[in-house]
């Protein structure tokens, strides 16, 4: 009590004494009498104060404030209220008794106020309050942060940011303290700090709240009043939170800031209201505590694995498992609503039915694949959160981020899935990672077929016939294009179109390859994917030829249809497949192709006429100045090769059965001396060119120098070993290199199982009674 109340409560005592003892009355003096006014009483008025009806001025030490009692009478009866009314003054610690009146029953009344006075004095239940205001000062609210890579900052007061906005950085302590207040209380504070969660003590009046010196971020914090404090003023607060900017204003000890997210509070509002009085802004979603998603997977051969929650791996990944089953289920909520799902599964599709909160989803003992999954929230969580999640399925490995029921996994293609993760995201924030391709279902490929008589036909897809059959009718141009695609890339295609040839660029997408209007067959076609449908897809397709009906199936940009021929196209069926996964049939010839003149191919160079290779062109390039002649013992042929400028001896000329022996040697010699008959061992032989030694070319043997006496069993073991060592041919054969090669050629002898490029002929036999060589020239 300070030393104004204390007088005013003296004044009071020393009234209610004076009105007991009734020798006189208080009368309270006009307010606006100075203090420093003396009260003179005349000598007859102090004898008897009640008869003069003069005021008894009482001055108490503080000289502001004066209290009055009034004297018996006309003039006393002004009442308490109207004095109060007056003076505007109710301070409770200042007791002023009802005026005694001056009458014969003086001294009734002197007892009755001597009992009133008692009762006072016992309980200081005040009667009349005398009015004062007394100024109350306004608090103030100060605190100060450390922040990352900062330091301590200023202190800052009442609202203003204390952190930083903007720059990233983590709170990681905080100082609250109150000043000028006018009511008893403290202002207490606690923080949830990474790692460690809510403090479990209160921190108050500039003491430290969170660590230092630890690189822990606050992750939210609560604040509030205690005391007088509390019953007179609300304390609001809010956070600049990670990823949400500023928050909603907490109050009293509420929480402001997130939990489970692992985002780091940046900056901090603080401002004192009066009680009741009203929010500095917007109250809602001042903290967020993120719920827990758990989920655990039934896996192939492995059974039900333990759970795992918040982005964790259920399932396998490398290990090449099916999952079977799933359930899912949330923890900590501090909203209303479920978790559901449903699965895709093989050979059943996707479930009817939505599973939730840890029901199963799949099956189990049954062998079956999941290949799909949806996961959605329902209720109040739903309009806070989202719910991501993705899969690693089978080929493709990890998709991307499905959201709130969308589609993860494939559909039509018999892939498994093999692990899941799932993320409970704050509505509208941003997905755990790239959301692109998340679900994979088999795309549809449309084609349309401009024909001979009939213009553009009806689309068909998916191995439809486009065209015609049997109609004997020309395709003239075609339109390809994609449909259900969720993966990039597109299809391309050009056609070899009558006398124009191969398109120089390809079509796409639904554009026209070929010509309309001018009556040009299409011979053949070329059909691709790009981008990422080529990556996981094959692009199988076949033509109906003119001539050929069906051909095989083709792939992946190779040729269809035939070249060179003159054949129309008359349908076409176009298939996709998954990469890898077996063609729609057979594959055997589907590309026709008339070639003519020369050809590289597997390391020779060989001439087609019509599009059939040829195996004797000794007419088409004449003779040459050089050959190479290439004998393969263990298959019994010899090949003739032309020289081929600077790639060497790489034309296959000719080839011939011939019989070699065991005694024939193998390496690479040159041949010498030539003979138009040479006797042989027991025998005679004509046009003989010698090899090495006693190894020569020539032709089948004769009893005699007489092409009549050829001995006839031999000529019918040409391809076969028959000789000593020498190399017998035809006489056609024999002649051939007695005339065309010169001596010095190269011969090797050799093995090799694969008989050469031209192969082995095969003769047609002779009578055993015949004893001439039907291909000898001089017969």
């Amino acid at each position: 009590m300070n030393v104004k109340k204390f007088m005013k409560r003296m004044t009071g005592v020393i009234l209610s004494l004076t009105m007991i003892m009734g020798s006189f009355s208080v009368q309270a003096a006009d307010s606006s009498i100075n203090t420093t006014d003396t009260a003179v009483l005349s000598e007859q008025e102090a004898e008897n104060p009640a008869e003069s009806g003069q005021e008894i001025l009482i001055e108490s030490e503080d000289s502001q404030a004066e209290e009055t009692v009034e004297p018996s009478g006309e003039t006393g009866d002004q009442s308490v209220a109207d004095k109060q009314e007056e003076t505007g003054e109710t301070d409770s610690d200042i007791d002023v008794q009802e005026p005694v009146k001056n009458t014969e029953n003086q001294t009734d009344t002197a007892l009755e106020s001597e009992a009133v006075s008692e009762e006072s004095e016992a309980a200081e239940v005040p009667q009349v309050q005398a009015e004062e205001t007394e100024e109350v000062s306004t608090p103030h609210i100060f605190y100060q942060s450390q922040v990352q890579t900062d330091g301590w900052q200023d202190e800052v007061q009442d609202g203003a940011t204390s952190g930083t906005v903007g720059e990233y950085k983590r709170m990681e302590t905080l100082k609250i303290r109150l000043e000028d207040q006018s009511y008893k209380g403290s202002v207490e504070y606690r923080s949830h700090v990474q790692n460690l969660g809510w403090e479990s003590a209160w921190a108050k009046d500039g003491a430290a709240s969170g660590t230092v010196g630890k690189g822990l971020r606050l992750e939210a914090v609560q604040i509030r009043l205690t005391g007088e404090m509390a019953q007179h003023y609300d304390i609001y607060y809010r956070v600049h939170a990670q990823e949400f900017g500023w928050l909603g204003w907490a109050k009293n000890g509420e929480s402001a800031g997130t939990a489970a997210f692992s985002y780091r509070l940046e900056g901090i509002q603080i401002v004192l209201v009066e009680k009741g009085g009203q929010a500095p802004g917007n109250t809602a979603d001042a903290f967020w505590q993120r719920p827990s998603v758990y989920y655990q997977s039934h896996v192939q051969s492995i059974g039900w694995q333990k759970e795992v929650k918040n982005g964790g791996i259920s399932g396998t990944v490398g290990q090449y498992k099916r999952m079977e089953s799933v359930k899912l289920r949330l923890t900590d909520q501090a909203y209303s609503g479920n978790i559901e799902y449903r699965s895709h599964i093989q050979n059943l599709g996707w479930e009817s039915s939505w599973k939730a909160n840890g029901a199963m989803s799949g099956t189990t003992a049954k062998a079956l694949r999941l290949e799909a999954i949806q996961i959605r929230l329902t209720g109040e969580m739903a309009q806070r959160f989202d719910v991501y999640y993705r899969v690693h399925a089978e080929q493709f490995g990890w998709l991307g981020w499905a959201k709130n029921g969308e589609s993860a996994g494939t559909a039509g293609f018999g892939y498994r899935l093999e692990g899941l993760q799932v993320v409970l995201v704050v509505k509208g924030k941003a997905a755990p990672g790239s959301t692109a391709s998340a679900f994979h279902q088999l795309p549809s490929v449309y084609y349309q077929t401009h024909v001979q008589n009939d213009g553009w036909k009806s689309e068909v897809k998916d191995g439809g016939t486009g065209g015609t059959v049997g109609q004997y009718k020309r395709m003239e141009s075609i339109k390809i294009r994609l449909a259900n695609q969720d993966i990039s890339g597109n299809i391309e295609y050009r056609s070899h179109i009558q006398n124009l040839g191969w398109e120089s660029s390809w079509k796409k997408n639904g554009a026209l390859s070929g010509t309309t209007g001018k009556s040009l067959r299409l011979e053949a076609i070329q059909i691709r994917l790009t981008g990422n449908m080529a990556k996981y897809f094959d692009i199988y397709y076949r033509v109906h030829a003119q001539q050929y009906g069906w051909l095989g199936w083709a792939k992946n940009g190779a040729s269809a249809g035939t070249e060179g021929c003159s054949y129309r196209l008359e349908a076409v069926q176009i298939r996709l497949v998954k990469k890898g996964a077996a063609a729609p049939g057979s594959t055997s010839r589907p590309f026709v192709k008339s070639k003519n003149g020369w050809y590289y191919e597997n390391g020779y160079k060989y001439y087609y006429k019509s599009g059939v290779r040829q195996t004797d062109i000794r007419n088409i390039i004449g003779k040459q100045s050089s050959y190479l002649i290439k004998i393969n013992k263990q298959m019994s042929c010899v090949t003739v090769y032309a020289k081929d400028g600077s790639r060497g001896y790489i034309i296959p000329v000719v080839a011939f059965a011939c019989s070699p022996g065991a005694g024939t040697p193998t390496g690479t010699f040159h041949t010498s001396d030539k003979y138009r008959w040479h006797a042989l061992y027991g025998a005679q032989g004509q046009w003989c060119t010698r090899i090495t030694g006693h190894i020569l070319f020539h032709s089948l043997p004769y009893t005699h120098f007489n092409n009549r006496t050829m001995m006839p069993n031999q000529y019918n073991r040409l391809g076969t070993w028959a000789s000593s060592g020498c190399i017998r041919l035809r006489a056609i054969d024999a002649k051939w290199i007695y005339d065309n090669c010169a001596s010095g050629t190269t011969v090797t002898i050799y093995n090799s199982s694969a008989a050469g490029p031209l192969g082995k002929p095969v003769y047609a036999k002779i009578p055993a009674y015949q004893n001439w060589d039907p291909t000898d020239p001089t017969i």
